[in-house]
C-alpha cells in the first residue's frame, strides 16, 4: 500500500505543524513591536532610501494609526539615522505585503 516513510530521526512527522511563509513572518514581527522598540528591514539595492523602519505609534489609539513606517538612507551599511516617515497603518498585514513588495530583509 501507500504511506509515508518516517523521517531517518525517528521521530514522526508532525502534520499539525506548518511552516510559515515570509508573510506571516514580518507580520508575527511587526505584531510583537513593544513599547519604544522598532524592526528594521533592508529593502533592495535600486531603491534610494535602502531601510524601512517600523515601530510603534506613541500617540496611538488616541491618536493615528498603530503602526509608523518611516525610511532612512544607507551610509557605510548602516542606517543615516536620518529617517522619515512614510506612513502610518493599523494592519501589520500590509506593512509585510509593502516590505515583501520592497525585497526586504531583517537588518541586524
Amino acid at each position: 500500500m501507500f504511506w509515508k516513510k518516517k523521517p531517518a530521526t525517528g521521530e514522526p512527522p508532525n502534520p499539525k505543524a506548518k511552516e510559515l511563509s515570509p508573510k506571516e513572518i514580518i507580520i508575527n514581527q511587526i505584531e510583537q513591536i513593544g513599547p519604544g522598540q522598532s524592526l528594521t528591514y533592508q529593502l533592495a539595492e535600486y531603491l534610494m532610501d535602502r531601510f524601512a523602519i517600523v515601530e510603534l505609534n506613541p500617540e496611538y489609539p488616541g491618536k493615528g494609526r498603530k503602526y509608523i513606517v518611516s525610511s532612512d538612507r544607507m551610509v557605510d551599511g548602516k542606517p543615516a539615522g536620518k529617517k522619515g516617515r512614510i506612513w502610518d497603518s493599523n494592519k501589520a498585514k500590509d506593512i509585510a505585503s509593502w516590505i515583501l513588495e520592497k525585497k526586504g530583509v531583517l537588518f541586524s
